[in-house]
């Protein structure tokens, strides 16, 4: 839940294209703005290649923006050098999906939990140790565990060392860039419960990835809906599942499975091929698979237009229209506290 109406992470007209064969240009996130603020939790969506990822990486710099503008606690950190980075990931960290990749098989987790402590905080090897020891009893693992290699850990216990590396230096903002996709459904809602704990008593704010729409459901405040390289809805994440407003949306939450006996849900489904993301018009990036696409769809990209005061779309044609919500789509705009919320329809 958000604490305050400070913005710890902004991004404005972000982009990031790669050159392809024949000089033309892919363009991976295109003119993304996301306005993150202290406490609270805002989720990106969509598939795989809608940029969701892409948008995670350029925001701690590990892939370099084409354009726009990334601010942190106020700050834009474009312009910041390899040595100036260093101040950035004091403010700024990240889990990765895939733990057994993101830890170094050679150091232990004492090792591991050490590094950052040293780097960003300058402990003496006492307070270090001291640190570890707390850090790994706050994501649930026993002390025994600092003397052990990533393989003698298993996928839950490797994503809590994952978490606990992240929060090490104490930041402000964590970025999940899917947290849970790559461990057994039986732990998945372990280590959301981990993560709302201690966002709670950290007051973290998270950037949380995914394409688990119950996962979502289960933490986010807010919800942004990414599709081709651009956000086409966002708002509060009680409106846009009880009321998606862009066709895309819809179709989203319309595959979704309720857990609600007796509810079934009208299937939306998006015909045609997807457009591609090499040098693309200015139209409206879901042209020939809308089933509400009108001719002006083909002539300008729409922009965000607002829904109510914290919900907007991409998308003229439905806010000209009356909207209609998707049968079964309140049962998943209610949060859950087990771990029921790890399991769910995929986007």
């Amino acid at each position: 839940m958000r604490a305050s109406d400070y913005v710890v992470l902004r991004t404005q007209a972000l982009r990031k294209t790669y050159r392809v064969a024949g000089g033309r240009n892919l363009v991976a996130v295109d003119g993304v703005d996301i306005a993150l603020h202290a406490g609270e939790t805002l989720a990106i969506v969509g598939e795989s290649g809608s940029g969701k990822s892409t948008v995670a990486r350029c925001v701690l710099r590990l892939v370099e923006p084409t354009g726009g503008d990334i601010e942190v606690n106020g700050r834009s950190i474009m312009q910041l050098g390899s040595v100036s980075l260093a101040s950035l990931y004091r403010e700024v960290q990240m889990v990765f999906q895939d733990p057994t990749a993101s830890l170094n098989p050679r150091m232990t987790v004492r090792q591991v939990l050490h590094e950052p402590l040293r780097l960003h905080l300058a402990m003496e090897r006492s307070q270090r140790e001291k640190r570890a020891l707390a850090l790994v009893d706050m994501v649930g693992l026993p002390a025994a565990h600092l003397d052990r290699y990533p393989h003698e850990l298993s996928g839950g216990q490797r994503q809590r060392v994952g978490i606990a590396r992240a929060i090490a230096a104490e930041p402000n903002v964590v970025i999940l860039d899917e947290p849970t996709s790559s461990l057994d459904v039986s732990v998945r809602g372990q280590i959301l419960d981990l993560l709302l704990r201690l966002q709670a008593e950290l007051k973290l704010a998270y950037l949380f990835i995914s394409h688990d729409l119950q996962v979502v459901r289960h933490v986010a405040d807010r919800v942004a809906v990414m599709y081709l390289g651009g956000i086409v809805e966002t708002g509060p994440a009680e409106a846009v599942f009880a009321r998606p407003t862009h066709p895309y949306t819809r179709a989203l939450l319309s595959a979704a499975p309720v857990a609600q006996w007796g509810v079934k849900r009208v299937r939306l489904r998006l015909i045609g091929e997807i457009s591609s993301p090499i040098d693309p018009p200015d139209a409206c990036r879901l042209v020939g698979r809308c089933p509400l696409e009108q001719p002006s769809c083909s002539r300008k990209r729409p922009p965000l237009l607002a829904v109510d005061a914290e919900h907007s779309a991409a998308c003229p044609v439905v806010l000209g229209h009356e909207r209609e919500a998707i049968p079964g789509a309140e049962a998943l705009s209610r949060r859950s506290g087990g771990e029921g919320g790890a399991t769910g329809a995929r986007l």
